[in-house]
């Protein structure tokens, strides 16, 4: 006699099929099988020409013959929210290893501090690592016409405006922090990106610019010194170079805590909070992607930001390549247990202004 099984068993064999899937190692044939003629998105939540733009495109040219099945990859920019909209797209993918996004350290930050970032989780969040976790020079300069030096600055009598895409960006902290502490800065957001903020000063709708750097300026805004149209007020992160500096017209300028008063807290929130800047365009991975697909995205990420087809493209651009991995980045994270409730505090205020 021939038994028929319930449905109730055929449930419960089907649920055990899906979790075992969901655990059992994939193997190479299997994660070949999951990219071979498949298109890997990237997803970028600034406009395009800036630093994280230039990166992603480089990765998307190169990781293919580093993951199984040599997928081809395309580049989505959603700019808004000052990289918010990216990052959640990013977050809501599904989770089978074709969409990887970037996430900027302002909204680790913002975690971190208490504020809660839509569609984003340290816990769940699956980070490959940063293909620029390098100190640069940041520097923050007025219009000639304007300023040429912090004290005369101080004398123009109204505080000067800024632009950025959202409180916590690396190049924005400096500004926004001598805002934050009563300087005459005034911070004006919602711009897309590093091309968009740059934009903005060239037609004069700002007073100064925090991406007076080597990195930027050569390459998209070059007559900025050649005219003599910039002049470098202050710097933190990295000390500029003389180089850079005599191109600009100007000799040592000073660091941004010789500028403003700060008293211990404020000091190591800034530094803790730059500290984790240094470690910017985070790439990841939608969330729940399983283990063994996301070793695989590990290794090709880091593989790629050893090709030398690369950094040579990386140099083309005007960009400084040095590895960030993610156990880097765990490590990181746990840097913000150094600060005290006050300094805790400090750093929330400054990052959800």
């Amino acid at each position: 006699m021939r038994h028929r099984l319930s449905s109730f068993v055929w449930v419960t064999l089907a649920a055990t099929a899906v979790l075992l899937a969901s655990v059992l190692p994939i193997d190479a044939r299997d994660l070949a099988k999951v990219f071979e003629s498949k298109t890997v998105r990237i997803i970028v939540g600034s406009s395009p020409g800036g630093g994280y733009d230039t990166f992603a495109r480089m990765v998307a040219r190169f990781s293919g013959k580093y993951l199984p099945g040599n997928p081809r990859f395309i580049v989505k920019n959603i700019p808004g929210g000052g990289q918010l909209r990216g990052l959640r797209a990013t977050m809501r993918a599904k989770p089978d290893g074709l969409t990887i996004g970037l996430l900027h350290p302002r909204f680790v930050q913002r975690e971190l501090s208490g504020v809660d970032v839509p569609d984003f989780d340290l816990k769940t969040v699956r980070v490959l690592g940063s293909p620029s976790a390098n100190k640069v020079s940041r520097i923050w300069c007025t219009r000639r016409s304007i300023a040429t030096t912090w004290d005369e600055v101080k004398k123009v009598g109204r505080r000067l405006t800024n632009g950025d895409s959202a409180p916590g960006a690396a190049f924005g902290m400096g500004p926004q922090f001598v805002s934050f502490l009563g300087g005459p800065i005034k911070m004006v957001y919602g711009y897309g990106g590093t091309s968009e903020i740059m934009a903005a000063f060239d037609r004069g709708e700002t007073d100064s610019i925090d991406r007076c750097t080597a990195e930027h300026v050569p390459r998209l805004f070059p007559r900025w010194v050649k005219e003599k149209i910039v002049a470098p007020i202050f710097w933190w992160e990295k000390e500029p170079s003389k180089d850079w500096m005599d191109k600009l017209g100007a000799k040592k300028i000073p660091h941004i805590l010789e500028i403003v008063e700060a008293n211990k807290d404020q000091r190591n929130a800034f530094e803790v909070a730059v500290s984790f800047n240094v470690f910017s365009r985070i790439f990841v991975t939608a969330p729940g992607v399983p283990d063994d697909m996301y070793n695989v995205w590990k290794k090709a990420f880091e593989a790629t930001t050893r090709d030398p087809g690369f950094l040579k493209a990386a140099e083309a651009a005007g960009l400084e390549v040095g590895l960030g991995t993610a156990d880097d980045f765990n490590q990181l994270v746990k840097s913000f247990a150094r600060l005290t409730p006050d300094g805790a505090k400090l750093l929330k205020r400054l990052l959800a202004q």
